[in-house]
C-alpha cells in the first residue's frame, strides 16, 4: 500500500483474558499520519469472520542500540498503552520521566533492540481492547532478560512510583512473537 512501510504479523503469546481478547495483530508503520483513512481501511479490511480495530498513532520518541538492527520474525514485541492524568504537569512529567529515566533503564535490559513512543490520534472499528492516548512499544530478541534483574530495575524507581499513582487508569500490557515480517 502506498504510504505504508512493510507490516509486521504479530501472534500474541500473553494470557487472554477479556481485557485482552486479540491474538493476532498486523502492525503498519505509516510514512505520513495524514494521508491515512481509517473509514475507508475499516471498509476495505472488514470481514465477518473477524474483528478489526483500526489505531493510527504519532510516533513522539525512538531509541535503538547503535548498529543493532529490529528483530525480525522470532524477535518480541511489548506494548503498553498508558493514560496518565490529563492536566500539563503531571504530562509533562510522565514525558520527561520517560525520556530522562525509563528508556535508559530498557535500554540496559538484555535482548533489547528498540523503542518507539506513540500518541493515539484516532480508532475505528470493534474497539475490544484499550488503547490509551499514549503507547510505548519494544522490540527484544528472542533470548531476552525480560522479567530478569535488568527488567525489575527499570520498573522500580521514586519517579516510577510517582508516574504510577498518576496514571488514570491501569497500564493496558500486551506481549507479541513477531511471527513474520511482509515483504512485497
Amino acid at each position: 500500500m502506498p504510504g505504508f512501510e512493510v507490516p509486521k504479523v504479530l501472534t500474541a503469546i500473553d494470557t487472554p483474558d477479556e481485557t485482552r481478547p486479540y491474538r493476532y495483530e498486523t502492525v503498519y508503520d505509516v510514512l505520513n499520519v495524514d494521508m491515512v483513512n481509517l473509514d475507508a481501511l475499516l471498509q476495505a479490511w472488514s470481514s465477518p469472520k473477524a474483528k478489526i480495530t483500526l489505531l493510527l498513532y504519532r510516533r513522539l520518541d525512538f531509541a535503538a542500540h547503535e548498529g543493532k538492527e529490529v528483530p525480525a520474525a522470532g524477535g518480541i514485541i511489548v506494548a503498553n498503552s498508558l493514560t496518565p492524568q490529563d492536566t500539563p504537569e503531571i504530562l509533562e512529567d510522565y514525558h520527561a520521566w520517560y525520556r530522562q529515566e525509563h528508556i535508559h533503564k530498557l535500554m540496559k535490559i538484555p535482548g533489547w533492540r528498540t523503542g518507539s513512543r506513540y500518541q493515539l490520534l484516532d480508532q475505528r472499528g470493534e474497539m475490544a481492547e484499550y488503547a490509551g492516548p499514549f503507547m510505548a512499544v519494544h522490540q527484544y530478541d528472542e533470548d531476552n532478560a525480560l522479567g530478569g534483574t535488568e527488567w525489575t530495575q527499570s520498573i522500580v524507581s521514586e519517579w516510577t512510583k510517582k508516574i504510577d499513582q498518576r496514571m488514570a487508569k491501569r497500564p493496558h500490557r500486551r506481549v507479541f512473537k513477531i511471527d513474520r515480517v511482509v515483504s512485497y
